[in-house]
């Protein structure tokens, strides 16, 4: 009777056993995927919201820069057509490059926006460059035109900015997230880890006690 007690305690110990190994295999499977996720989520904080702000950036910088040109008192400088005709160049394969990046719903609104803007800017632009290559100044009427197309073209280079910064900050939020998971799903199997020890502890000690029993037994026969 107390060895069929024995046998029913160690199968009950196998049979914890092996659900806490299955437990450890699926929280390693789940540790797997939150990796994966981290990753993917790290990779596109990179590629979705960092690089195409950069993209922005460059730009608005290159608008700047023929801003300014417009703007000198002293006419346009030597030279002035195929700078611009560079800069223009460079405007366009920005384009494209963003066009190419992940958008929200919003940012394709705000970036559909943006494109109509600045093609009517570009165009108002080119005729603000001939007149001053004519007559070396803008006539108020064109630079009060450029100025505000000009505004508005970055106000809506700035509105794509900010909500990059949102995406990257939710994207940022997600990864501590599934970090935090992470972590917990670690002391989890570690905890797992240390009960699966405990217990084949106890069933090698079981198996000790009835090896001894044995040998005690046979030692009075």
């Amino acid at each position: 009777m107390k060895r069929f007690f024995q046998v029913r305690n160690k199968f009950k110990i196998c049979c914890v056993l092996i659900v806490i190994i299955v437990l450890v295999l699926l929280n390693n499977l789940r540790s797997r995927k939150h990796i994966s996720r981290l990753d993917k989520s790290v990779s596109s904080i990179y590629q979705d919201r960092l690089l195409p702000a950069t993209y922005l950036y460059e730009i608005s910088n290159r608008l700047y820069q023929k801003r300014l040109m417009l703007e000198e008192k002293s006419g346009l400088q030597a030279g002035w057509a195929s700078w611009k005709e560079e800069k223009d160049k460079e405007i366009d394969s920005l384009v494209k490059i963003y066009d190419n990046t992940y958008l929200t719903k919003e940012e394709k609104e705000q970036w559909t926006r943006f494109k109509q803007q600045l093609k009517r800017y570009t165009e108002m632009e080119n005729a603000g460059f001939t007149e001053m290559s004519d007559s070396m100044h803008l006539s108020a009427t064109r630079e009060g035109s450029l100025d505000e197309h000009f505004r508005q073209s970055v106000a809506l280079l700035n509105n794509l900015a900010v909500i990059q910064a949102g995406e990257g900050k939710n994207l940022q939020t997600g990864s501590h997230d599934i970090a935090s998971g992470s972590v917990l799903g670690s002391h989890l199997e570690m905890v797992l880890l240390i009960i699966l020890g405990l217990m084949a502890l106890i069933l090698l000690s079981m198996s000790d006690k009835h090896v001894l029993n044995t040998d005690q037994k046979a030692g009075l026969n």
